[in-house]
């Protein structure tokens, strides 16, 4: 009968990595398992995790494994193998890992990546080659990061632990988080016995003020915790009630003494608690309670501020709240309020920059303050105030890209201001601009996730910008060019879906890829293809959106309706075309848009309305926003004119769209039957 000791893992490590795996070995150990807590499988985990097996000697020059080290192998529930660029070459580390694995699947083998692992070290370049070539293609193993910008200590210590007891992650945060608030209590309650007993005498007086201090630094120390690595913990995992619960034990802990008997230090801290409870609320749509949160952190830190006016530190914090409270301006549709915040952000960032030009993360204030003012003038549809907003922080995330070339956040910051620039430019009519905005982007981002395949994030997005390329490229007129960057994207998208079926995201991708796939097969003269894709788009639509009608959107069951009439157009159907076009108004009289496509929605009402036969509707619709149209808006509205007689007014448009290179092959096909104001024929398109 086997009674000999079973080992909860056997810890895989080349020498180099030793100080990590004493590390490793003494948290796993020392790791209390939560009370009243159960494996998945029903099983208890009373004994935590110990006993972990870690060689700690040399191995011999023997050519192969020593029975001990064949034996704790044996009797090991899990293999963790320590992941670097010295383990990915260790013949021992290997061996330890081949021998594992005669028995059982790379499922048994976790890995953790050390903190000396360069940062751009992707997983299967410092894994030891027998896990790479007993994993299946593509297929990653279960991973933790101890590098500092990743899991961290903490955050890892919880993963493995996990993994190890086979019980959810959530849990251990939770009883994690629980287990350090009382321990804050803990000190809370030591520090308040102290000072009562500071009064006795005077020796122990200041016996007991030292000791006071003491805990009181451990308290901060404790909510400095609190507010930094835990929330970076429980963030990702979706815990919010036990960032509420941090919040308030850390508000709670600062209300015990007057805001007057307070030191700095102890108001700062209380701020962020302010701050982080002003963010629970908000994503728990408490927007009038996360507005309070945000106006008391900033009384705050702009009262620590006047007290120390050139303390960068301080005036990073206040410009933090001072954007909270513009947001949530915007959150509310009090667009004025939101703009007045947002602009003493911006005034706030460059202070910073004033008093130290070379901090990085002060300059890339300045640059998400302009954004930020962007968006907002984009929204207003004030698009030569955004095109300079946009600008302003290009030229600042330039900058910081080309301090660090190989940072993905970065190319990321600059891939995305770039999308806004071509956006905007697309509202001012500006194809060509657009398009070139839209091209740089692109490279950028396809450059970064070609060298990193794993990320699938950059995946997506390289697909989002060879999406809104392929468009363009349709707008220029060059369908066949459109349509090769729309086959890649739907390649990509659907390999993303397949990864994660679930993901939303994704699926939405794939639905407008389809949508793109009928357009470019409409106007390539493929109608066959193009009802296709537009079945194909409804079904995946229908499976995204689960037939939810709160769900409708108008840049999506809005597009694939106006598809519909496009196709019956095509087919000569003008009175399924009309009818078809009625329905699609019936729908949006009924359904409430969003915010964030009103641009969107206004276009395909006009479009719908104009397919109607309701031209003077259309002109009313559209006339007023001309000057922040698209250029299909645009192409919609001249159409209406023309078909009320206003012919000047028609070809005014249409010379405008053909100076800026807008050559739809819609807009080339209609205008070029339609005489405009003595243009006629393709004379009004070359």
């Amino acid at each position: 009968m086997e009674n000999r000791q079973r080992y909860k893992a056997f810890i895989s490590y080349s020498h180099h990595d030793r100080q990590a795996a004493e590390w490793l070995h003494r948290a796993l150990e020392r790791y209390r398992a939560p009370p009243r807590l159960s494996a998945r499988n029903g099983a208890s985990i009373a004994g935590g995790l110990k006993p972990i097996f870690r060689d700690r000697d040399e191995l011999s020059a023997a050519a192969d494994l020593g029975e001990t080290i064949r034996d704790a192998l044996d009797r090991s529930d899990a293999l963790i193998v320590l992941c670097s660029p010295t383990a990915a070459t260790s013949r021992w580390v290997d061996q330890e890992v081949a021998y594992f694995l005669q028995d059982r699947g790379p499922g048994a083998v976790l890995c953790v990546i050390t903190p000396s692992t360069p940062a751009d070290a992707p997983l299967d370049a410092v894994m030891p080659p027998a896990l790479r070539a007993a994993l299946p293609e593509d297929v990653e193993p279960l991973a933790v990061d101890l590098r500092p910008d990743a899991d961290g200590k903490r955050l890892a210590r919880l993963k493995i632990a996990a993994r190890l007891l086979d019980v959810s992650l959530d849990q251990l945060v939770q009883r994690d988080a629980r287990r350090r608030l009382r321990v804050m209590a803990a000190f809370t309650g030591l520090a308040a016995v102290v000072t009562v007993g500071m009064g006795a005498m005077t020796v122990a007086t200041l016996k007991s003020r030292q000791i006071a201090r003491e805990q009181r630094d451990e308290t901060e120390a404790l909510v400095a915790y609190m507010l930094g690595d835990l929330r970076e913990q429980l963030e990702p995992v979706g815990r919010l009630d036990v960032l509420d619960g941090v919040s308030a034990k850390v508000l709670a802990y600062y209300a015990k003494d007057r805001s007057d008997r307070l030191d700095d230090k102890a108001l700062a801290q209380r701020a962020k608690a302010q701050t982080l409870l002003g963010t629970i609320r908000e994503q728990r749509a408490d927007y009038a309670g996360a507005e309070d949160a945000f106006r008391q952190a900033a009384a705050t830190t702009h009262a620590l501020v006047e007290r120390d006016p050139t303390n960068g530190d301080r005036i990073f914090d206040e410009a933090q709240n001072v954007y909270w409270l513009g947001y949530m301006g915007w959150r509310s549709g009090d667009l004025a309020s939101a703009e007045r915040g947002f602009r003493d952000y911006a005034a706030l960032a460059d202070k910073l920059v004033k008093l130290d030009p070379n901090r990085p993360e002060w300059r890339m204030e300045v640059a998400y303050a302009a954004t930020n003012l962007g968006t907002l003038y984009f929204e207003q549809e004030r698009m030569e105030e955004a095109l300079a907003a946009f600008r302003r922080s290009l030229a600042e995330k330039r900058a910081a890209l080309a301090r660090a070339p190989q940072d993905k956040a970065r190319i990321a910051d600059v891939a995305n201001t770039q999308a806004w620039i071509a956006d905007t430019l697309g509202r001012l009519g500006r194809v060509r601009e657009s398009y070139d905005e839209r091209a740089a982007a692109t490279a950028l981002v396809n450059a970064a996730a070609a060298k990193d395949p794993g990320d699938k994030r950059l995946a997506a997005k390289a697909v989002g910008t060879e999406m809104a390329l392929a468009r363009l490229e349709l707008d220029l007129g060059r369908p066949a060019r459109a349509r090769a960057l729309s086959d890649v994207a739907l390649r990509k998208v659907r390999e993303l879906a397949a990864l994660d079926p679930t993901n939303a995201r994704w699926g939405e991708f794939q639905v407008v890829t389809l949508l793109d796939r009928v357009d470019i097969a409409c106007w390539s003269d493929d109608l066959a293809e193009a009802r296709a894709s537009h079945k194909e788009a409804v079904a995946s639509l229908a499976k995204l959106h689960g037939g939810d009608v709160k769900a409708w959107r108008s840049d999506l069951e809005g597009r694939l309706a106006l598809q519909e009439i496009m196709l019956a157009r095509r087919a000569g159907d003008a009175a399924l075309e009309r009818r078809l076009a009625q329905d699609l108004l019936a729908v949006m009289d009924k359904v409430p848009g969003s915010r964030e496509l009103q641009a969107e929605r206004m276009t395909l009402a006009a479009a719908a309305q104009l397919a109607a036969g309701q031209a003077s509707r259309t002109i009313a619709t559209l006339a007023p926003k001309l000057p922040s149209l698209a250029s299909s808006g645009r192409d919609v509205l001249a159409r209406a004119y023309l078909a009320a007689g206003q012919r000047n007014q028609a070809e005014k448009i249409v010379r405008e769209l053909k100076k800026h290179g807008y050559a739809h092959p819609g807009f080339l096909a209609f205008w070029a039957d339609s005489p405009v104001g003595g243009i006629s024929g393709r004379e009004a398109i070359k």
